[in-house]
């Protein structure tokens, strides 16, 4: 009896393929008077005869030119260099097409995703938002809505939380930094405002 409680975590496990792991997001804010956070995020990529993988920037924000993007399996980073959403939807690898004029984060793999195989990418990119990230009589303001099942924001160094609008799991992590958990069920975006001093 004992071993099968051990095999059926097991077998759910197995069950559980890792192009569906694309839950996961993560944000580091920086000072607040640059109006600048990290974002960190995987996605598995399937499409056969896919070359490129793409990073869609939200409209309102700008993104550094230094992002990165690497492949997870093989630890080999992607050329990556932005283009734009035309670029992208003459490329015909997404159902729903993007706004042309949109600005987007490409990274080129070294050879087409083959019939049957998978790839494990891995972006990470720095944004600014003079709107959507603000100092407001010396308090921090983030607001944004976040997509994904599970969202981690971290506040930064030396700074405390004074309220968000949304339930959280707060915890500090390794750093000392206040860490934020959303988890989000539903199919809607959760809209997310955090303010701390």
């Amino acid at each position: 009896m004992k071993w099968l409680l051990l095999l059926v975590p097991a077998l759910l496990l197995a069950q559980f393929h890792r192009a569906e792991q694309d839950r996961e997001i993560r944000y580091w804010l920086l000072d607040p008077s640059t109006h600048k956070f990290l974002i960190s995020h995987d996605f598995t990529v399937t499409r056969p005869g896919q070359k490129s993988v793409h990073s869609f920037v939200r409209k309102g924000s700008t993104v550094s030119p230094d992002s990165k993007m690497s492949n997870l399996d093989t630890g080999e980073p992607l050329h990556t260099h932005i283009v734009s959403g035309k670029e992208v939807n003459a490329l015909g690898y997404y159902p729903t097409p993007t706004d042309p004029d949109s600005v987007v984060v490409q990274g080129d793999l070294p050879k087409p995703v083959g019939a049957g195989e998978s790839a494990r990418i891995r972006v990470e990119e720095s944004y600014v938002d003079p709107v959507g990230y603000t100092l407001q009589n010396r308090e921090l303001v983030w607001t944004r809505t976040l997509g994904r099942p599970l969202n981690f924001v971290t506040l930064p160094e030396g700074w405390k939380l004074t309220s968000v609008n949304t339930p959280a799991v707060i915890t500090l992590d390794p750093q000392g930094r206040v860490t934020l958990r959303f988890t989000n069920p539903r199919a809607e975006e959760l809209s997310v405002t955090i303010k701390a001093k």
